[in-house]
């Protein structure tokens, strides 16, 4: 009796989604142990840009060319392949219909090496806008099927000092409230804020709060 093999891609695919100043980029760079910017690479694997990335997503998106195609690889982590879609905050229907069709494309090829592996969806945990109408529609509407939606909740350290301040004013003594506050922090979260993207059609499968 044969058994067979499963096969493991050389490389591991994620596309990464969140508006500006979300903390992307330092994400990728804490993941691969990487510092600078990564390499860009279009569709067929040629090397496109090797500067600053914000330089280049200016340069594709004054081209019309968009960078969601383009994958980000750091030299130092090969293991890697990244996909970076900015925020929905502008134009909105136009960048959600891009990412869908995305998704949609890499999610359905029999390729293990080339096919989506995960998303990171990245909410900034210090924004007054925990959530966008277009965030909403994302969770709502698109089905990633087997792809896993990952949520990452950057900057949650605000969360921490707002708990800091709240148990002060409660009393509780400074060193006290220092330790506190993370423990505090995560459990309001989770009370006020968890339960907003868990009612949506299609939550994320994990959260990771950094």
């Amino acid at each position: 009796m044969s058994s067979s093999k499963i096969a493991r891609p050389d490389s591991f695919r994620i596309l990464i989604i969140g508006r500006a100043n979300a903390g992307k980029t330092t994400i990728l760079r804490a993941v691969c142990g990487a510092e600078g910017e990564p390499d860009v690479y279009d569709q067929d694997g040629k090397k496109v840009c090797a500067f600053v990335l914000a330089i280049c997503t200016h340069a594709f998106s004054q081209r019309r060319e968009h960078n969601v195609e383009y994958s980000l690889r750091f030299p130092s982590s090969p293991g890697f392949v990244f996909h970076d879609s900015r925020g929905f905050e502008s134009g909105a229907i136009e960048e959600l219909e891009l990412v869908r069709e995305f998704i949609r494309k890499k999610a359905s090829l029999g390729s293990v090496t080339n096919q989506l592996h995960a998303i990171w969806y990245c909410f900034s945990a210090d924004s007054n806008r925990f959530m966008t109408a277009a965030d909403k529609e994302f969770f709502n509407t698109i089905d990633t099927g087997t792809v896993p939606v990952i949520a990452i909740f950057t900057k949650f350290d605000a969360h921490d000092a707002t708990a800091f301040s709240t148990l002060s004013e409660q009393g509780v003594p400074f060193v006290e409230a220092q330790r506190r506050a993370p423990e505090h922090a995560q459990a309001q979260f989770n009370q006020d804020f968890l339960p907003l993207i868990k009612q949506l059609a299609h939550p994320p499968r994990a959260e990771v709060c950094l």
